[in-house]
C-alpha cells in the first residue's frame, strides 16, 4: 500500500504559491514574506510555510535574515529560483517527487 501524506491539497497549494510568487516577480517584487504570500494566495500562513519547507525547496529561495532574528523576529523572505518555469513543469516535479518518496 502506498504511503499517504497527511496534508490534503498539497499540489494545489504548491501551484497557488508558485503563481503568487510568479505574479510578484512580474511586478518586480523581489521577495515576499510568508504572511504576504498567505494573504495573496488565500492559504493559511502555517500551510504556506510548511509547503515551502517540505515541497518547494527546489523551486523557491527562502531567506531568514539574521538581523531580524537577533531582535526576536522570525521572518521568511521568499522568491522563486526560476520564475520562468511553466505550470506543467511544476506538475511533473510534484509527480516525480511523489514517486521517489513512495
Amino acid at each position: 500500500m502506498a504511503k499517504r501524506s497527511h496534508y490534503k491539497g498539497t499540489g494545489y497549494n504548491v501551484m497557488k504559491i508558485f503563481r503568487t510568487l510568479q505574479d510578484a516577480h512580474a511586478q518586480n517584487e523581489s521577495f515576499l514574506t510568508v504572511s504576504e504570500i498567505a494573504r495573496r494566495s488565500g492559504i493559511h500562513k502555517w500551510s504556506v510555510s510548511r509547503t515551502l519547507d517540505l515541497y518547494m525547496q527546489a523551486l523557491a529561495e527562502v531567506v531568514q535574515p539574521e538581523e531580524l532574528e537577533a531582535i526576536g523576529l522570525q521572518a521568511k523572505l521568499v522568491k522563486l529560483k526560476n520564475p520562468d518555469l511553466k505550470p506543467q513543469q511544476i506538475v511533473k516535479y510534484l509527480k516525480l517527487r511523489r514517486e521517489i518518496n513512495q
